[in-house]
């Protein structure tokens, strides 16, 4: 499942939290109701592409220093007095 973020306008947001409650169910599983019902199915033939992760975050690791504890001294990396 994939996360995501919607804004909408304060009385569909009402709308929608009543409708949720009526259900029963979570407003998440009813917006996920809603959209795979009023949403074309996706087209029979072939299977999308799974996500290469290495493709999708090749950014990952382009800033590589060689120094292992980055996250714990970032601010004395970052500071005048180590360069």
């Amino acid at each position: 499942m994939v996360r995501t973020q919607l804004q909408i306008d304060e009385d569909t947001y009402e709308a929608l939290r009543t409708a949720a409650h009526k259900q029963r169910k979570s407003m998440s599983a009813l917006v996920r109701q809603m959209l795979k019902e009023h949403l074309p199915a996706p087209e029979k033939g072939e299977p999308a592409r799974p996500v290469d992760i290495k493709e999708k975050y090749s950014w990952i690791g382009a800033g590589k220093s060689g120094e292992r504890d980055i996250s714990v001294r970032h601010d004395d990396y970052f500071s005048e007095d180590y360069l």
